[in-house]
């Protein structure tokens, strides 16, 4: 069953449900998330099953979107990158289903660089990837399939800080 969830919540810490929260000229502005979903994680023992294979552990802001919204799509799914709109399509399932997070590791992981794990795809083949290669609590790069067939290491692209600042940068289409 797909359900529709919109959620607003008080901290920023429970960003990853549904609040999203842009500084602008010194205000802060509340627009929500919605998350099309087709059902949570039932068990926190599914993430640790996942982090296990990959030998990391999952930012908290991530496991908390996940529990809630795995395999989901966020609406405004937009994001600006080197100037271009890119789309966060959907977060990659860590359940047991068909294309799930280890499916699409092992799909990319010769064009990958150790410690770059992929937790959301655009429509176009590209990936959002969390980045341990300097820090156990990890950035957000964007993966480009096309570049990463010609030179791996130029495929990559900072994006921001954390997962939660990744959801504070998305935003609707531009026209």
């Amino acid at each position: 069953m797909i359900e529709l969830f919109t959620v607003k919540l008080d901290t920023l810490e429970d960003l990853a449900y549904g609040v999203q929260e842009n500084k602008n000229e010194g205000m802060i502005m509340s627009n929500s998330i919605r998350w099309i979903s087709e059902e949570g994680l039932k068990e926190i023992s599914t993430i640790t099953k996942v982090e296990t294979i990959f030998e990391i552990k999952f930012p908290k802001d991530y496991i908390e979107c996940v529990m809630k919204n795995d395999g989901g799509y966020p609406m405004p799914n937009r994001f600006t990158l080197n100037e271009h709109e890119e789309v966060f399509n959907k977060l990659l399932s860590l359940q047991e289903v068909s294309y799930n997070i280890i499916d699409t590791y092992n799909n990319v992981k010769d064009r990958l660089i150790n410690g770059v794990i992929p937790f959301a795809e655009d429509p176009f083949g590209n990936l959002l990837c969390f980045d341990y290669r300097k820090s156990k609590q990890p950035n957000i790069v964007f993966w480009d399939h096309e570049k990463a067939f010609i030179n791996r290491n130029s495929a990559l692209c900072y994006l921001c800080d954390s997962f939660s600042d990744l959801l504070l940068l998305l935003h609707d289409a531009q026209d």
